[in-house]
């Protein structure tokens, strides 16, 4: 995996936030907020260059936050949180659409608001560099499969 893409996708979020202001005050910081099960996924590599044991806990992949940390040297689905860049095939190839991520309805209620659309934007380019690398290309179809299934989960629960 090439970790410089991973920082270059960072750098286009380390400025911006979903809405003006401090999010977190919406929900008590919910996404900061969790264990092993509901915290936060890691990209491959992503341990290691953003340091993340200095403010939270990384086990199988999850990251679990002391409460506070560095906005510049928060994992990216921090960053982008409550959105997810999901792939979508089309007949031309794979596109990214960036959408509310349905493990964050329940947690976040900027699913109920408006974000900005250039939160939108940067979501989308940063995880279209971030797909050039084929291990992140397969974590992100793997994790926009889970987003499938859980809509599927989620329309069958709710006919």
């Amino acid at each position: 995996m090439d970790k410089i893409l991973l920082l270059r996708a960072k750098d286009m979020l380390k400025n911006l936030t979903p809405i003006s202001g401090n999010c977190g005050r919406l929900c008590g910081a919910s996404c900061c907020q969790g264990d092993e099960k509901t915290g936060m996924q890691i990209l491959p590599g992503e341990e290691e260059i953003s340091g993340l044991d200095e403010f939270g806990v990384v086990k199988n992949g999850i990251f679990v936050c002391n409460g506070s940390c560095p906005r510049e040297r928060r994992p990216y689905a921090c960053m982008i949180f409550p959105l997810f860049p999901l792939v979508v095939k089309t007949e031309i190839g794979e596109t990214i659409k960036p959408i509310f991520d349905l493990r964050a309805e329940n947690l976040c209620p900027l699913v109920q608001k408006k974000i900005q659309p250039g939160f939108y934007t940067a979501v989308r380019r940063s995880a279209k560099l971030l797909f050039r690398d084929e291990n992140y290309r397969e974590y992100f179809l793997r994790l926009s499969e889970e987003q499938r299934e859980i809509a599927k989960f989620k329309t069958k629960l709710f006919r």
